[in-house]
């Protein structure tokens, strides 16, 4: 056998055998049980604007898209139950987070106590001022709770304590 045709054998052998069924390929289509939009459960009064001083309420939605980013937007209410959606005759700009926000699943685990959840790193600010956190999160009954490592409020959103791996079951988002 010639030498080009030896290589063509075994170009054609990994060609081949790289086409078959390979579990560990399957991971990179799962999908993310944080996918979508979860929304803060409690509702806040709104930071108030020079051209309105009419009371605001505000929840904030938490996106984690399918590009591993995390969009924040703060949804205004004219009540405190922020059932009714705020509305005004001047168009307001959406306020979303200014700072890039990305994250990375990184899978099931065993959380302290027997609880069932995921691992995730979040990464956020900009050129040489990066940030990232190593934390938990599980999701039990409809509601996200996160470890004590992050805080996802209505008004705020960033770390709280570097380390700590207990879930805090008051930081909580539910589906909208």
């Amino acid at each position: 056998m010639n030498k080009s045709s030896y290589i063509t054998l075994v170009v054609a052998f990994f060609t081949i055998t790289g086409c078959g069924n390979d579990d560990s390929r399957s991971n990179d289509t799962e999908q993310s049980p944080l996918l979508g939009a979860w929304l803060t459960e409690s509702c806040e009064p709104a930071p108030q604007n020079e051209t309105n001083v009419t009371t605001r309420w505000a929840k904030s939605y938490y996106e984690f898209t399918s590009f591993d980013t995390i969009r924040i937007k703060l949804e205004l209410f004219s009540d405190s139950d922020c059932t009714l959606n705020y509305t005004t005759h001047e168009t307001e700009e959406p306020i979303e987070n200014p700072i890039p926000i990305t994250y990375l699943d990184t899978g099931e685990l065993l959380l302290q106590e027997g609880i069932s959840g995921g691992g995730m790193t979040i990464n956020f600010g900009v050129a040489e001022q990066q940030v990232s956190v190593d934390a938990f999160y599980t999701i039990n009954q409809g509601r996200l709770c996160f470890s004590d490592a992050f805080t996802f409020e209505v008004l705020k959103f960033g770390i709280s304590d570097i380390g700590q791996a207990e879930i805090d079951f008051e930081n909580c988002l539910t589906r909208p």
